[in-house]
C-alpha cells in the first residue's frame, strides 16, 4: 500500500490499544489522504486475519464489540476498528 499511495515510512510502534507512526509523503498535502486510506486498509485486513483465524478463541466477543461501536458511528457501520479522529504532530517541514 505505502508505495502505490506515496508513503514513506520512518518508524512505527504497535502497542497493544494504540499505534504511532512516522511517515511522511512523496506529496504535499496528502497526509490526511493516505492516513485514511491506511486505516481502512488495514481495519479490513484485520477483520478478516480475526474472522478466518480457526484458533482465535475471542472472535466472537471482538466482533461482537466491534458491531456494536458500528451501530454507534456515522462513518463505518460494519466493524470500526480505528478511532475516527487522530493526532497528527508535524515533526518536521522543510
Amino acid at each position: 500500500m505505502s508505495e502505490n499511495k506515496g508513503m514513506i515510512i520512518h518508524a512505527w510502534c504497535l502497542m497493544t490499544n494504540h499505534e504511532h507512526l512516522i511517515f511522511s509523503c512523496k506529496e504535499k498535502g496528502k497526509h490526511s489522504d493516505i492516513l485514511r486510506d491506511l486505516k481502512k486498509f488495514t481495519s479490513k485486513k484485520i477483520i478478516e486475519s480475526i474472522l478466518d483465524n480457526p484458533f482465535e478463541s475471542r472472535k466472537e466477543w471482538i466482533i461482537e464489540i466491534l458491531s456494536d461501536a458500528g451501530k454507534n458511528s456515522s462513518n463505518n457501520k460494519e466493524y470500526p476498528f480505528w478511532q475516527q479522529d487522530n493526532h497528527p504532530i508535524e515533526i518536521y517541514s522543510p
